[in-house]
């Protein structure tokens, strides 16, 4: 795919199963093109539109996420340049940007209507905040492809995936859908909305099912209940809540591995968010956020090897959030926003940390982004955000991007900026430990608590185009980074040995980071209102000072079609490739992967009922080898399941 004859080729069908009328000219005006660009929030925390924004940014609205009826939001990701989609096994469907150095995805922020969404346990992960978000209520979905640790401090290193859902207004009345087909998918979901433009409501529920992947031990079982509350008391004033609860019992481990055996965990998470908008005036705004989560996970098993050790890695972990962020016009050519917020996360394990009581850090935060316009055709954005960790000290990440408008339809971007991982509590203070009849007969690990937060230098050249004429944009990143003080696990060598474990424990270091170089472009062609081809691909190269970690695939490619025909029928095609890689904690990647979706839906109205029925065909190529490990070599396996909406 990645050769031009091979791309050609794609190109060629794609446009061939367009209808006559879809490729002829004149259907959409040049003006209703441009005019179809999207405004986003998630770069600077200030509106701009995407040509203007301080970064390269993927915007998929809500019309692809239906073409494309997704199960997981983590599928929706392959669309984005340099993001690759895998996991350690199908029940933790994880995307990452850049480079795969863990299997937790743990370097990109994952933001649920500016609500952080990772895991405050373990390692931080965030492939279950992923999860636990139902497609069918997102709006849209905004990617910065990039640091920006300016704006969101830590764990935005790698780039920010902000998951905006659907105002309730929107959804009024009743829907139900149901999925079933291969690989055991079973899927329901019913949803009310009750209300008017001042006062709405949303509740909802599903559960999603399947059995994994071919080869592991890794089917799920996810339930899902969800309320959100909009209210607009007056016209300055509009005040968001959203509450909910997830259940996930899911298979873990490998069999024939008495470290990790085949099992099944449970995991369950809470959540509550409000949000106060005040409008002081067209130019000034207030906004206040208050968010609490709980999780929590049960994950044990007897150690065959040694009758009477248990290994544990149950918990639970929770996180306080509170931000009040100011926006303001002082000027036609100046634009400023700023905030305050204080961040408050625990985990509380005996297995994990040895101790009863719950382990915490505390972060407060001050940042700031300022637009400045000192002329029409430039753009300067400066973003600051300074921070204090109560483990590791405080922290700065600037950033400078200037943005030079060539026209209206040609935008250029150069920039600079500092990003920053901080570590986990249990990369900070994990101990792990075993007992056997009162006494402590083994030890795994024994973090000393001295390591740093990892940082990032990126330098960044960017264009952004609007052929009007052509009716496309096309969006080219290129980027050179350089990482230092990498977390990764070093041995760490205990004064007394354990009676099965000797002497030697694991802990966290930082040591030399990778750097980071490379090209990445997404191109989107609209020949009429009926039809849509998107092109990305992303070239990396990644260069360890000492050995290679996780390295990504030289180039990956995605292709994408969309295409409605004049009998409402509705086409979403999705082909990926991507070349050999290797993902830290996942597996080697040897072998090329190519992947195609095919997605059919038709709409409907039976009465009063508007119904839509889809078909969907995963891996429409075959089933593939995805990784080997040393316990595994899992394929995937072609999923073919139909499903059916109905909204009254």
């Amino acid at each position: 795919m990645p050769t031009p004859q091979r791309l050609s080729f794609w190109l060629a069908a794609a446009i061939g199963l367009l209808p006559p009328a879809a490729q002829a000219q004149g259907e959409l005006s040049e003006q209703d093109y441009f005019d179809t660009l999207p405004v986003v929030l998630t770069v600077s925390r200030l509106a701009q539109p995407i040509r203007e924004t301080p970064g390269a940014v993927t915007v998929i609205d809500r019309k692809t996420i239906e073409a494309l009826q997704v199960r997981d939001m983590a599928e929706l990701l392959r669309l984005v340049p340099g993001y690759f989609v895998s996991g350690y096994n199908g029940a933790n469907p994880i995307a990452v940007y850049h480079a795969p150095l863990d299997e937790f995805g743990i370097r990109n922020l994952l933001l649920i209507d500016g609500r952080p969404a990772y895991s405050s346990y373990y390692f931080g992960g965030t492939s279950r905040g992923l999860m636990s978000v139902d497609p069918q209520e997102v709006e849209r979905v905004e990617v910065l492809r990039g640091a920006n640790s300016a704006a969101y401090g830590a764990n935005a290193m790698f780039g920010v995936i902000n998951i905006v859902t659907r105002h309730t207004a929107d959804t009024l009345g009743g829907s139900a859908s149901v999925r079933v087909g291969a690989g055991g998918v079973r899927d329901g979901r019913v949803s009310l909305g009750l209300g008017d433009q001042d006062l709405s409501y949303r509740l909802s529920a599903l559960r999603r099912s399947d059995d994994g992947l071919r080869g592991l031990f890794d089917n799920r079982q996810l339930n899902q209940l969800r309320l959100r509350v909009d209210a607009s008391p007056d016209t300055s004033n509009e005040v968001e809540i959203d509450a909910g609860l997830s259940a996930l019992r899911a298979g873990d481990g490998y069999s024939g591995d008495v470290g990790n055996p085949a099992r099944t965990l449970q995991w369950r998470d809470w959540h509550v968010h409000g949000v106060w908008r005040r409008q002081l005036s067209d130019t000034e705004q207030l906004k206040l956020s208050l968010s609490a989560t709980r999780e929590s996970l049960r994950d044990r098993y007897d150690y065959e090897p040694v009758p009477g050790i248990v290994v544990d890695f149950s918990g639970v972990g929770r996180r306080l959030d509170a931000e009040l962020q100011h926006q303001r016009s002082l000027s036609p050519e100046l634009r400023l926003v700023w905030g305050v917020g204080l961040r408050h996360e625990e985990a509380q394990s005996r297995p994990l940390f040895y101790r009863d009581d719950a382990l915490s850090f505390r972060e407060s935060r001050l940042f700031g982004n300022l637009e400045w316009r000192p002329a029409p055709a430039w753009t300067v954005n400066g973003g600051l955000f300074l921070g204090h960790h109560s483990w590791t000290g405080g922290f700065a990440t600037p950033r400078l991007m200037v943005n030079h408008q060539l026209g209206d339809d040609h935008t250029l971007r150069a920039g600079i900026n500092r990003s920053l991982r901080t570590p986990s509590l249990f990369e900070l203070a994990g101990d792990v430990r075993y007992d056997l009849g009162g006494e402590t007969v083994g030890r795994t690990f024994a973090a000393t608590g001295q390591v740093q937060p990892e940082r990032m230098l990126s330098h960044e050249l960017g264009y952004f185009g609007n052929l009007r004429a052509l009716r496309m944009t096309v969006d080219v990143r290129v980027f050179r980074e350089r990482m230092d003080g990498y977390i990764r696990s070093t041995d760490y060598r205990l004064p007394t040995p354990m009676l099965y474990t000797g002497s030697v424990v694991t802990d966290y270091s930082n040591t030399p980071g990778p750097k980071l170089s490379g090209l990445e472009y997404q191109w989107r062609w609209a020949p009429s209102p009926r039809t849509e081809v998107w092109l990305g691909q992303a070239f990396t190269r990644v260069h360890w000072p000492n050995a290679s970690v996780g390295m990504p695939p030289q180039r990956s490619t995605t292709l994408a079609l969309f295409q409605q025909w004049p009998n409402r029928l509705k086409l979403g095609l999705v082909l990926t490739e991507r070349r050999a890689m290797s993902w830290l904690g996942v597996g080697l990647m040897p072998a090329p992967l190519r992947q195609a979706d095919l997605h059919l839906s038709y709409p409907m109205r039976v009465g009063g009922t508007q119904v839509r029925a889809a078909l969907t065909v995963r891996h429409l190529n075959g089933a593939q080898p995805l990784f080997e490990s040393r316990f595994a070599s899992p394929m995937s396996r072609r999923q073919v399941y139909a499903s059916l909406d109905a909204e009254f």
